[in-house]
C-alpha cells in the first residue's frame, strides 16, 4: 500500500505502518496536553494508543496464520488509523475456508478481552472504571482495563456483517455455500454498502469522523471486492494461452528500429506496446506506451530504439493461471502488455485487452457444451 513503511516482520509476513497513523498519535497526544498540561499524561494516552494497534496487529495475525495453515500466502500486515490490513494474495476458494479466516481475527480479541481485565484487575481497576483515552491513563490498572473494553469493541464491532468487514465475510461464506459466491458477495455487498451508509449518517450527525473514514471505506470495499470475485469466476479455469494474442499476430521491433519506424507502426497499427527482438529472435526489451510517448515529447531526439526500450519487465507463461497469475501480473505491473515467453521463446503477448475477452471466450464454451437438439 502506497505510503507505509515497513518496522518489521514475524512469522513470514512484513508488518507495515502506513504514514497517516502518525498523524493520529500526535494528535491525541496534543490533545491529552491540552486537556491535562502533562506532558506525562500525553505520553501514556500515546502508550494507551500504541497498545490499541498492538491487539488491532495481533487480530490481523489471527487473520494471516489461519489463512497460512490453509495454504494461502500473505503479502504484508498494514496498520492505518482506521484500523488493520492484511493483504492475501489470493482470495480463499472454499466458503468454510473464509469464514475460518474472517472469525479467526475477532477470536483473539475475546481472548485478549478477559486477560487484560484480569491485569487492570489486579492492579486495583475494575473492568470498565475507565471510559475515555484521558482517564485510562490515570493508572496502569486503568490502562489495561480500557485495553479490555476496546478488545470487545473490536470483537463486537467486526463481526457486524457489514461486507468486508469480518462480519460480513463470515455472511458471505455461509451463503456461498448455498447459492455460489458470485451471488453470496453481490448480497454481503448489498447488506456492507447498507451498513456504510448507516454509519456515515451517523458519524456525520455525530460529528464521528473516524466512523465517518470507516463507512466509506466499507463502502468502497464492498464493491471493489464484489467485481473482483465476478472476475474470479468469469476467468476460471481459462490460462493465459486461450485469450493471448499469438506471435502471429504481435508485431515484434528490433533494438535498432528507428523511433520514426515505431512511430508510423503506432499510428497506422492497433499495437501501443512492442516486444523487442534481437536478429536470433530472442526478447532482449520491451517498448511500451509510456516510453513511447515519453520520448515523442522528450527535448531529446531518440534515434533507435535500444535508447528508450525497457530491459527489465515481467513475462508470463502460456500456462499460467488467467486470473491468479495473468491479471495480478499486469495489475502489479502496471503494465498494459505482457510478453508471453515459453522455453526461452517469445510466443505472444497478453494484454489489457485479452483480459475483457475472458467473458466472450466463457459464453462460446458454454454453447458448445450445449448438448445438439434432438433429431440433429
Amino acid at each position: 500500500m502506497g505510503g507505509s513503511f515497513k518496522i518489521g516482520r514475524a512469522f513470514g509476513i512484513d508488518v507495515k505502518v502506513h504514514w497517516t497513523f502518525l498523524l493520529l498519535i500526535v494528535f491525541f497526544g496534543l490533545l491529552a496536553y491540552q486537556a491535562t498540561g502533562s506532558a506525562g499524561r500525553a505520553l501514556a494516552v500515546i502508550g494507551l494508543i500504541l497498545g490499541l494497534f498492538v491487539c488491532v496487529l495481533l487480530h490481523e495475525y489471527g487473520h494471516s496464520l489461519t489463512a497460512q495453515r490453509l495454504g494461502i500466502e500473505i503479502n504484508d500486515i498494514t496498520l492505518l488509523p482506521i484500523g488493520g490490513l492484511a493483504r492475501m494474495k489470493s482470495l480463499p476458494e472454499r466458503p468454510a475456508d473464509e469464514v475460518k479466516i474472517a472469525i479467526a481475527g475477532p477470536l483473539v480479541n475475546v481472548v485478549l478481552a478477559p486477560v487484560f481485565f484480569g491485569v487492570g484487575y489486579l492492579l486495583g481497576s475494575s473492568p470498565f472504571g475507565a471510559t475515555g483515552f484521558v482517564s485510562a491513563a490515570d493508572s496502569a490498572g486503568q490502562f489495561f482495563s480500557f485495553l479490555g473494553v476496546v478488545n470487545v469493541l473490536l470483537a463486537v464491532f467486526n463481526l457486524i456483517p457489514a461486507f468486508p468487514m469480518d462480519g460480513g465475510r463470515v455472511l458471505r461464506g455461509l451463503l456461498a455455500s448455498r447459492v455460489g459466491p458470485v451471488r453470496a458477495t453481490d448480497i454481503s455487498s448489498a447488506v456492507g454498502q447498507g451498513f456504510a451508509l448507516l454509519f456515515f449518517i451517523y458519524g456525520l450527525l455525530g460529528g464521528n469522523l473516524l466512523l465517518v473514514l470507516i463507512a466509506v471505506f466499507i463502502f468502497f470495499g464492498a464493491g471493489g471486492e464484489a467485481e473482483l470475485v465476478r472476475q474470479r469466476e468469469l476467468m476460471r479455469g481459462l490460462t493465459v494461452r486461450d485469450v493471448m494474442g499469438t506471435r502471429r499476430r504481435t508485431e515484434t521491433v528490433t533494438p535498432w528500429h528507428t523511433f520514426g519506424q515505431v512511430l508510423d507502426s503506432v499510428i497506422h497499427g492497433y499495437q501501443t506496446d512492442f516486444p523487442v527482438v534481437d536478429e536470433d529472435g530472442r526478447l532482449v526489451g520491451m517498448l511500451t506506451r509510456n516510453e513511447i510517448m515519453s520520448a515523442a515529447h522528450s527535448p531529446d531526439r531518440f534515434s533507435e530504439v535500444r535508447q528508450i526500450m525497457r530491459t527489465e519487465f515481467p513475462t508470463i507463461s502460456p500456462e499460467a493461471d488467467l486470473f491468479a497469475e495473468g491479471q495480478k501480473l499486469l495489475q502489479e505491473s502496471g503494465l498494459r502488455a505482457i510478453p508471453v515467453v515459453e522455453d526461452g521463446e517469445l510466443v505472444g503477448m497478453l494484454t489489457v485487452e485479452d483480459m475483457s475477452q475472458a467473458a466472450l471466450l466463457r459464453d462460446i464454451r458454454k454453447l458448445q457444451q450445449r448438448p445438439a437438439p434432438w433429431g440433429r
